[in-house]
């Protein structure tokens, strides 16, 4: 008999980003999560991931994976031009979905998507881990408690040197803002949580169709302003920091997953620190730093459909995936102008 207490986990994909995740699950399975499935397009390496991070079965089909009964939440971690079919698949199968960001590359496919899965009433995220680790979850507490005034300011990058061959490949969605910039982005909108008045951006780009470099200024309102930068050419500080009137907080890199902070406060000469150490024991077999840090997410999942019953998160709501979505799709469409 299943244990519905349980959250029953499929995997889309076998990649590197799928590796990270089931490790990081690996350390809450007694919490309550179940590996139910993996389906890759190659069933021979569907089969050595089941194997390889204890997956009941494996199927060499995302169709196969869809039709799984027992499977309750498909997490999709493709390459970015295939999120959208993807998810449209077990969103019609009455799946759960979370999906690794960005969501899709078009703002329209997003918005279909989002509508999809609130008309079948089906818990859908984005899988934008940042937000979930305790640093940035201990900085928003310290914004919204007042501990540095008023929030004005947010500065976030992010670079990645060498960069893959993938990220120069339209085929495979190669883009530096839609593969990592859509990390301050996300930053940005994690802090301020509204619509920005203003969107202006300054590029580069690699060729016609893929971006290297971007410098993006959003402004909310009259007062306050996001300075966010990413780039595949030079590196930049991959920090956050978060200014406002009467002190600043600087998250250290790496600024997507990041242990630790620095509170400064006016008047004070020196800053109050903060560490939230991960379980390093399995990094060496991780591909990404800090993988490990899945684990705040996938938590967070589980509390919300098994614990609170919800069909949206409260931390990465699907409103705040629109509006990053036409964030980046402005970004975009300034290239030409």
């Amino acid at each position: 008999m299943t244990d519905s207490s349980k959250l029953n986990w499929g995997f889309c994909c076998a990649g590197k980003i799928a590796n990270d995740f089931s490790i990081a699950m690996d350390s809450v399975l007694s919490k309550g999560h179940r590996k139910v499935a993996v389906a890759a397009r190659n069933v021979s390496k569907a089969e050595e991931f089941s194997k390889k991070h204890k997956f009941e079965r494996f199927y060499g089909s995302y169709d196969e994976l869809a039709l799984d009964a027992d499977v309750e939440i498909v997490y999709v971690s493709s390459l970015h031009p295939q999120h959208f079919e993807l998810c449209k698949l077990f969103l019609n199968n009455g799946k759960h979905v979370l999906c690794e960001k960005p969501m899709t590359m078009k703002l329209e496919q997003t918005s279909e998507l989002v509508q999809l899965a609130r008309t079948k009433q089906l818990f859908f995220m984005e899988g934008f881990w940042t937000r979930f680790f305790p640093t940035y979850q201990h900085a928003k507490q310290l914004c919204l408690s007042g501990e540095i005034g008023e929030v004005k300011q947010v500065q976030a990058s992010f670079f990645t040197l060498p960069h893959s061959e993938r990220m120069t490949n339209e085929q495979l969605g190669g883009s530096a803002l839609f593969d990592i910039g859509v990390y301050p982005v996300t930053v940005a909108d994690f802090f301020f949580g509204a619509e920005p008045s203003k969107v202006q951006s300054l590029s580069s780009w690699a060729s016609n169709t893929v971006d290297e470099s971007f410098l993006i200024t959003l402004q909310y309102g009259s007062d306050k302003f996001a300075t966010l930068s990413t780039s595949i050419t030079c590196m930049r500080p991959n920090n956050t920091i978060i200014c406002g009137s009467n002190g600043y907080i600087v998250i250290k890199p790496p600024m997507h997953a990041s242990e630790e902070l620095e509170v400064f406060k006016r008047g004070s000469s020196e800053p109050i620190k903060r560490v939230f150490p991960l379980d390093q024991s399995r990094q060496s077999e991780c591909w990404y730093p800090n993988g490990n840090g899945f684990t705040y997410e996938i938590e967070h999942v589980r509390e919300c459909l098994k614990e609170k019953k919800l069909l949206e998160s409260p931390v990465m709501p699907l409103d705040a995936t629109l509006r990053i979505a036409r964030i980046l799709d402005t970004v975009i469409k300034q290239k030409s102008q």
